[in-house]
């Protein structure tokens, strides 16, 4: 473990944010399956006083506020998707942004890009077939083999979320990468300010147009069509340019006092602004800022412990496999885990979770292995 200041070759609270990042999600949807609608949304108005409201009478007020924070925060895990949009872009710009670095070849850039994502989601969906408990093959049709070659997208009302509801991050992803080298150059002629301003107008407009003035589809805003989420991508990608000439100036800031209250106050903004449509417009902004700020201090704090900060940053380096395969299997633990009182259910998830996260791991691994080995 490096000591803070020390030059760094792979950046340890990047790698850090990654591994609580997909444990939280995995964690969301452990928890929302097991939970099935029993407690409040998190996110509403009187949200204590409703959770209290259904605390047993003579119950411990503490147990029962100590309940509503674990709830509100095992639910809002969908968020974390924002800070791996961020994180994803800021690793591709931070990488290509080398000084000294030649022009990108983008057909090669292109062939990595699918030589990294495709072989793992492949075998996620042969993981699927060989569960004996996940597979329902009469729920298996022409949507597997549209899903299989990477659409995740068209017909949007039926493949979004289809048999593994996790993989339509996937199809964003390709939309992503796809436009990435016009971003890229982009980012490059316009600087960082003006095309952070780019982006924010593209953002605005995409949302505007499909939620207010064409109303379709909410997926199609979640990530079906790229310029739906396009702020967290590009923040990411100007922060990744920034930080490979910049590095000791934009770490004192963001990982300042005054940078994490930043953070908190931009994050809180955007939990508020679920309550209107206009102010929806802004809320994966807010929220993939925001977090990823907050979660850069958790994981700086984290990696000061030895081996919990060296388990957290080696969950994050194989997160793909975890984020492709852990979601059948939780909810299929989590439909048989809803009898269970809520401190018994965590122990159990956590040693659960942990297996996932072994597990997927040593399968990334070897894929990846096995890809390097076939197609260099």
């Amino acid at each position: 473990m490096r000591r803070p200041g020390e030059a760094e070759g792979r950046l340890d609270w990047l790698d850090g944010v990654k591994g609580i990042a997909i444990l939280w999600i995995v964690f969301f949807h452990f928890f929302t399956s097991y939970d099935h609608g029993r407690t409040p949304w998190p996110l509403h108005p009187g949200y204590l006083a409703a959770y209290e409201a259904r605390c047993a009478p003579d119950g411990f007020r503490a147990l029962c506020l100590g309940g509503a924070l674990l709830s509100a925060v095992a639910r809002t895990g969908f968020h974390a998707v924002s800070v791996f949009l961020v994180l994803s872009g800021f690793g591709l710009s931070y990488s290509l942004a080398r000084p000294g670095r030649p022009r990108p070849a983008w057909s090669q850039w292109y062939r990595s890009r699918l030589v990294r994502l495709f072989p793992m989601y492949w075998v996620a969906h042969l993981v699927y077939l060989v569960s004996p408990f996940q597979a329902r093959f009469d729920t298996l049709d022409y949507r597997f083999v549209l899903s299989f070659l990477g659409d995740r997208v068209v017909p949007i009302g039926t493949i979004f979320y289809y048999f593994n509801p996790a993989l339509w991050y996937f199809g964003l992803l390709l939309e992503l990468y796809l436009v990435y080298p016009l971003l890229f150059v982009a980012l490059q002629r316009l600087g960082a300010a003006r095309f952070l301003l780019l982006a924010a107008a593209v953002t605005i407009a995409a949302r505007w147009a499909l939620v207010i003035e064409f109303p379709v589809n909410p997926a199609w805003v979640q990530g079906g069509f790229f310029g739906c989420r396009l702020w967290e991508f590009a923040l990411g990608m100007a922060a990744g340019a920034l930080w490979r000439t910049r590095a000791a100036s934009l770490s004192a800031a963001v990982f300042s006092w005054w940078g994490l209250l930043a953070g908190a106050v931009i994050y809180v903004l955007g939990c508020y602004s679920y309550r209107a449509l206009s102010s929806y417009l802004l809320t994966d902004a807010l929220i993939g800022t925001g977090l990823t700020v907050v979660l850069a201090h958790v994981a700086r704090t984290i990696g000061g412990a030895r081996w919990r900060g060296r388990a957290v940053m080696a969950v994050g380096v194989s997160s793909y496999g975890l984020y492709l395969v852990h979601q059948p299997y939780v909810l299929y633990f989590a439909e048989r885990m809803r009898g269970l009182e809520t401190p018994m259910f965590v122990a159990a998830a956590s040693g659960i979770i942990e297996v996932l996260a072994l597990g997927a791991m040593a399968l990334e691994r070897a894929v990846n292995a096995l890809t390097d080995r076939v197609l260099g």
